[in-house]
């Protein structure tokens, strides 16, 4: 166990023991299944929005939302756990990340742009078809890779891992 220091707002910090997250009986890679089908979710609400910016502009802070979840949780959690078992797909991973760093730069133009502009439809099927050939990729090599490489209990400890730190994400900051 863990210990880790916690302000409160009060003068002085107390000393609380952080637990690492039990247990959910899903497994790392069923824990980033779940975030691709969140993304999913979330285009699907902006093709649903058709002709209307107000619901387009809303669906794509959605898209925002659920690839920062999916983005945090590969780099904090994900990719540090597959580095730790084998360097083999290195190569892989810094594909992974610099696909996801094009996502955050889409994401980064689009949130500058209103929807009713020409290109904003164009950059957002871009973003679905970057995040689709990611998943593609993380679902037939990395994934994988993880199931070989973690045994039962490591693979369901990170998909708990996984789950609470999504879920912490989109809860958003506490306070």
């Amino acid at each position: 166990m863990a210990m880790r220091h916690r302000h409160d707002g009060g003068p002085a910090a107390t000393l609380t023991a952080v637990r690492p997250p039990a247990p959910t009986g899903i497994d790392a890679g069923s824990a980033l299944i779940d975030l691709h089908v969140a993304a999913e979710r979330a285009f699907a609400r902006y093709d649903a929005a058709e002709g209307s910016h107000r619901g387009r502009f809303q669906a794509v802070r959605a898209i925002s939302n659920a690839l920062a979840v999916h983005h945090a949780v590969e780099q904090e959690l994900v990719y540090p756990a597959l580095r730790e078992r084998t360097a083999r797909h290195d190569g892989l991973i810094d594909r992974e990340v610099e696909q996801s760093h094009l996502l955050d730069l889409l994401l980064v133009e689009l949130g500058r742009m209103l929807p009713s502009e020409p290109r904003y439809d164009a950059k957002v099927g871009l973003l679905v078809e970057l995040f689709r050939q990611h998943v593609r990729d993380q679902e037939t090599t990395l994934l994988p890779e993880l199931r070989r490489r973690l045994d039962d209990d490591e693979r369901e400890q990170l998909g708990a891992e996984v789950t609470e730190r999504a879920s912490r994400l989109r809860a958003g900051p506490q306070g």
